[in-house]
């Protein structure tokens, strides 16, 4: 009978403590190899067995990345690790591989439905022994060092941090689009970036200053500058190099990020990419197309006037000159009549 009722009682335990269908679960966790001297943080979201939500990854050689305890709330982790990669303080290569491995973990229905499985049941050591397995193969280190944290939030606490979020940033949004839009004064486009998987620059790596290759898409306004810069071929539009003057996070759900892009002075692209890994295409000058100037129409109908004030000045003076011969020719023909009289 005792042994009924602790049965009974440990399940009702366990049952009460696993996560809510409903619910989120979030892993985090930091890495150290010390060996090649390498520190990183990451963050797994998961709404289901076989899809990771959202991930953060980042690896440095500065020791204080790994300073950042993963027992911290999940939104602060996120925040610092986002905002390290906006800064550039990391290793590219070794992060870019790290996201190629998560996003390949992600592809792995199997695998993902295990990995899921183990951290709903808070079963830390199978979880990390899967985790810990895709960050060696990239690191290779046999002394590397990962510790873990699992957290549990609900949908509507995940929700309700967004929009504190969105509104935030919305504030700061709108303070600088009216400063720039008060500086530029400007014709704002849209337009598309053109993506590179092999060689181009990652988003998250994007800053103000660098020259991407966009594509104006067709529309009402678009199309007039599309044939301004003699852009249209047969079926396709040519790409040309934009230079960015302006990053940010826009509101909404999705967070997409606003690229803002200068093509010609005082003509601006404006893009939305929604995912912070795509790689985009950097201009280079020595295959790329940049854009023809179009002639100033003023300059040319000065032209058009002066050579045509020129020409009426000409054909003027001919004039006159014929005039001036016949005239003389009569008082001659004149003269000799009186002489034979």
């Amino acid at each position: 009978m005792l042994r009924i009722i602790y049965f009974l009682v440990t399940y009702m335990y366990s049952e009460i403590n696993l996560p809510s269908e409903n619910n989120l679960l979030i892993v985090k966790g930091r890495f150290k190899s010390e060996g090649q001297n390498l520190f990183g943080l990451f963050l797994l979201m998961f709404t289901d067995r076989t899809t990771i939500s959202l991930f953060h990854v980042i690896v440095s050689s500065y020791s204080d990345m790994y300073e950042k305890e993963p027992h911290i709330n999940w939104e602060e982790y996120e925040e610092y690790i986002v905002g390290k990669k906006w800064k550039g303080v990391y290793n590219n290569s070794m992060t870019a591989s790290l996201v190629d491995a998560i996003q390949a973990l992600s592809e792995d229905k199997k695998l993902m439905e295990i990995l899921y499985d183990h951290i709903y049941d808070y079963d830390y050591d199978q979880m990390d022994a899967i985790i810990y397995d895709v960050i060696n193969r990239i690191i290779h280190d046999k002394k590397l060092y990962m510790e873990s944290i699992i957290q549990e939030i609900s949908q509507e606490e995940y929700e309700a941090v967004r929009e504190e979020r969105d509104k935030n940033t919305e504030e700061e949004a709108q303070a600088v689009t009216t400063e720039t839009s008060n500086k530029l004064k400007n014709i704002i486009l849209r337009v598309d970036p053109i993506v590179a998987p092999v060689k181009g620059k990652p988003l998250y790596q994007l800053k103000v200053g660098d020259q991407v290759m966009v594509k104006i898409q067709p529309g009402k306004t678009e199309n007039y500058y599309i044939d301004l810069y003699a852009l249209k071929k047969e079926k396709s539009i040519t790409p040309i190099p934009g230079t960015v003057v302006d990053i940010k996070s826009t509101s909404g759900k999705n967070e997409v990020i606003e690229i803002l892009v200068e093509i010609s002075p005082g003509i601006f692209g404006k893009f939305v990419e929604e995912e912070r890994q795509v790689k985009l295409k950097i201009f280079d000058p020595a295959t790329d197309q940049t854009i023809k100037q179009p002639k100033i129409r003023e300059q040319a109908k000065g032209k058009d006037t002066e050579t045509y004030s020129e020409t009426n000045e000409g054909g003027n003076s001919l004039s006159i000159l014929i005039m001036g011969g016949l005239f003389i020719m009569i008082i001659l023909l004149l003269v000799a009549l009186i002489m034979i009289i």
